[in-house]
């Protein structure tokens, strides 16, 4: 292990220059193409092969040469938009408030030191590294485009990379992400949970009239909004707390100029839960507040849904061997199990199918999705976790891969990959309500 851990040290100060360059300049999901560049750079460097997956993302993969296991390094690289944000973009606000440049100078450069080492040797199996776009769940008319062009399946990266077989040969799933909770008091988190979510818009169609001379002869969409929306915020006395339920909206559109009743408004909706159940139980309710809005009005409604994330479910085996490795560079006292986090990403519904973890890291300070975001301590948020990942990496695939294997012939899949695809096309629909 020494080997790999001194090419680590070698290579962290590059990759870590790379990651917050890529923090300074964001790009959204699907659009990471000079953040996608700068990695590959790497990857040439080092003369490994790649290819493009996903549109924007990147697969390589190192193989001993030997039969074992697929150990997949799963990072992100995408941002989200951030008003106020000193790096936000200037076309759509997009800025690294979510920690996933560094996500990916964590795994790159532990696939770039595995690789230099040599390490491999000694072991067995296989280390593939998968670089995935577009996790954050924005921007969706652009995403839209890109399916109707053919260029996706799917608007989250994750999704997309499960249904066009990326990972069908991998066998545990490893990953990270800045924790959401207090990094004074905690410098690693595992086995935490997230909430699941589906998202929903929805367009209330009215009629246009004069607002000042004949306001009567309208229809006016944006009241049958106003409507749903204090409809839904009625409802929250009715989530339960165990199921963490949060149902969020924005207003797109609230009318077309003031001097008209608004004839279009569109919300657009997160419902989402601990579990799948309790997501679809509270979707139910919020639409009959949407529909009670319309049919209060005489608005037409059209509900559009799409598929979002499945609750992530760590896998408890696999868990302990990374908490294992986690505790020679953390205290165990600074490490929280165990926690949900309210929030939602596409690494649950990769939980469904694999073994799966994705490590709670410290190092950031400000506020996740909030402007003032930004790395606080290299060291915490890439080079601890780039070190424990390297010993868990060697565990997995030392003695034939046995760790690996008995990790994975424990897990219980929720789907299967084809179930997985029917119900994630199942949920992407649209229905109309004219009364």
């Amino acid at each position: 292990m020494k080997a790999v851990h001194e090419a680590l040290n070698g290579i962290l100060p590059e990759v870590i220059r790379m990651s917050e360059d890529i923090y300074r300049h964001p790009e959204l999901g699907f659009k990471e193409f000079r953040s996608r560049e700068k990695a590959i750079a790497f990857l040439d460097a080092a003369g490994i092969p790649h290819e493009d997956v996903a549109y924007t993302g990147i697969r390589a993969c190192l193989d001993s040469g030997k039969p074992g296991p697929n150990i997949g390094l799963i990072a992100e690289f995408d941002a989200v938009p951030t008003l106020g944000h000193p790096f936000a973009s200037e076309d759509n606000y997009a800025a690294h408030t979510c920690g996933h440049y560094a996500q990916l100078g964590v795994m790159l450069s532990l696939f770039l030191a595995i690789r230099q080492s040599g390490i491999l040797d000694s072991l067995c199996g296989k280390v593939t590294l998968l670089v995935t776009p577009g996790e954050e769940f924005c921007d969706m008319d652009y995403r839209k485009g890109l399916i109707r062009d053919g260029k996706l399946h799917h608007p989250s990266g994750k999704q997309e990379m499960i249904t066009t077989g990326v990972f069908d040969d991998v066998d545990i799933m490893l990953s990270c992400h800045a924790m959401g909770i207090d990094m004074t008091r905690y410098h690693a988190e595992v086995g935490s949970g997230l909430n699941g979510f589906i998202q929903k818009r929805a367009i209330f169609r009215g009629r246009a009239a004069h607002a000042g001379a004949n306001p009567e002869g309208g229809i006016n969409a944006l009241n049958a909004a106003n409507l749903a929306m204090t409809g839904i915020n009625f409802l929250r006395e009715t989530f339960r707390a165990e199921d963490a339920i949060r149902v969020h909206f924005v207003m797109q559109e609230g009318g077309q100029t003031v001097n008209t009743v608004p004839s279009r408004t569109q919300l657009e909706l997160y419902i989402r839960a601990k579990t799948v159940d309790a997501i679809f139980e509270t979707e139910a309710k919020v639409n009959r507040a949407l529909r009670a809005g319309a049919l209060a009005i005489g608005c037409e409604l059209e509900i559009q849904d799409t598929p979002g994330y499945f609750p992530l479910h760590q896998d408890e085996n696999l868990t302990e061997l990374v908490k294992k490795h986690i505790e020679t560079y953390i205290p165990a006292d600074m490490i929280a199990q165990g926690t949900h986090g309210f929030a939602s990403g596409d690494m649950g519904d990769i939980s469904l199918m694999w073994p799966t973890v994705e490590i709670g890291v410290a190092g950031f300070s400000g506020t996740i999705h909030g402007k003032d975001f930004k790395t606080a301590d290299e060291n915490q948020a890439y080079c601890v976790p780039a070190h424990y990942f390297a010993d868990a990496v060697a565990d997995l695939l030392s003695d034939g891969g046995a760790p690996a294997f008995k990790i994975k012939e424990a897990f219980h899949p929720v789907m299967t990959k084809d179930e997985y695809i029917t119900r994630l096309d199942g949920l992407n629909k649209t229905t109309v309500y004219t009364e």
